[in-house]
């Protein structure tokens, strides 16, 4: 009875931090619509070997990416990426390069992404109760999962074939 308790307790806790980041996503996207601020972000291209590491987000069409998020204002990129990386995935990272810098002009925004490449020094180990991330895992080049963001994707594909030191669309 008591693990039964639990198990309720637990999806109960999901449910509701899944609704609580859909509706952040839409109050967000209704802000950015009238403000139409300028952003500037990082993601991290963290590889093992063959295999990636992504990260899934609660809620939107394709939840899975590449770890990242905003830099905090007087944090320089490079420590943005670390903190995003371990915030989103627990996994510790040591960044190896910089890929590119992307621009993303759609929808009434003005955003720009700056990646990194790094190696892992520990295990993902993703948060839990997290309104935002619900799962990290290493994925193979050749078995990324089906929802994968697409920026995500083309970024996983750029350093495959060894690009590097890009400037181009998100």
């Amino acid at each position: 009875m008591l693990n039964t308790s639990v198990t309720m307790l637990h999806a109960l806790r999901e449910f509701a931090l899944t609704g609580a980041y859909n509706l952040f996503l839409r109050l967000r996207r209704a802000t950015q619509f009238i403000l139409r601020p300028r952003a500037i972000g990082v993601r991290v291209i963290v590889q093992r070997g063959d295999e990636f590491l992504l990260v899934r987000h609660r809620g939107g069409k394709k939840p899975w990416g590449l770890p990242g998020g905003a830099i905090d204002r007087g944090e320089a990129p490079v420590e943005a990426a670390r903190r995003e990386a371990f915030e989103e995935s627990g996994c510790s990272v040591k960044i190896t390069g910089l890929h590119g810098v992307f621009h993303y002009f759609a929808h009434g925004l003005s955003d720009y992404i700056i990646v990194f490449t790094a190696v892992a020094d520990s295990p993902p180990s993703p948060p839990r109760g997290d309104i935002e991330i619900c799962d990290a895992q290493w994925f193979h080049a050749d078995r990324l999962p089906t929802g994968i963001e697409a920026g995500s994707m083309r970024r996983i594909m750029e350093v495959r074939r060894g690009e590097h030191h890009l400037y181009r669309a998100w």
